[in-house]
């Protein structure tokens, strides 16, 4: 299994979008961060987060300590810098060793396991239109479309304290990841993502696949659109 990562900043510059991935120990360590729009040092406060959250991981923690960890960091960092002091960012910690995956997240950067055929684990929104989901107000698929969709309930960076969403499992034979920001997802549905990975030969191949629908439809007009994929 490879993986494949990709960013662009779309309709809005600066990229706030920001990816580490690392090999360690026959383990692959898996960050993405999507800085808060609208805010100066929201390209900064990605790579500020997704460097401490790799930090940490390289250590050997956890996914959801990891996430812990980045956000002491960056507050820790608003004391000192005023630039930084609305600062904040999403972030997905994704690790796979040994045919067993773990990850966390905060925000509304999706993770996603697609396992024989189907869609096996999706990661948890910080947002109003998920609450939605969760009471069964609202379909899975369906979150994109909502007008509020955007609006975080937590970040990294803008809090003192974070309770990141955990999810693991075993992999398989053809399974696959996929992590990402809103900048990528908002244009790809879910069932897409499956069919394209049907279609696919490797990681690359079925990025790229996703990529084009991407492209169709918002002509690179949209947000920073971020991915990783691993198969």
């Amino acid at each position: 299994m490879k993986y494949y990562t990709y960013t662009n900043e779309g309709g809005h510059s600066p990229n706030c979008d920001y990816v580490k991935v690392a090999e360690q120990d026959g383990q692959i360590l898996m960050i993405l961060c999507d800085g808060l729009n609208g805010l100066p040092s929201g390209d900064e406060a990605a790579q500020y987060i997704a460097e401490a959250a790799m930090e940490v991981f390289l250590t050997g923690e956890t996914p959801s300590a990891v996430c812990v960890a980045a956000n002491a960091k960056i507050r820790q960092m608003q004391y000192d810098n005023v630039n930084l002091r609305r600062a904040g960012a999403t972030i997905c910690a994704v690790r796979v060793a040994d045919g067993h995956c773990s990850w966390a997240n905060v925000g509304d950067s999706h993770i996603y396991h697609f396992s024989d055929g189907m869609l096996a684990h999706h990661s948890v929104d910080d947002t109003h239109t998920y609450k939605m989901v969760e009471r069964g107000e609202l379909e899975y698929e369906a979150i994109r479309e909502q007008d509020d969709r955007t609006g975080l309930l937590s970040c990294v960076g803008q809090k003192e304290t974070i309770v990141p969403h955990e999810e693991e499992f075993d992999l398989v034979e053809g399974d696959a990841l996929l992590v990402c920001s809103d900048g990528f997802w908002e244009y790809v549905y879910e069932t897409e993502m499956l069919i394209d990975l049907h279609k696919s030969v490797d990681s690359e191949d079925w990025a790229r696949k996703m990529l084009l629908r991407v492209v169709q439809r918002s002509h690179l007009e949209g947000d920073n659109l971020t991915l990783i994929t691993y198969m």
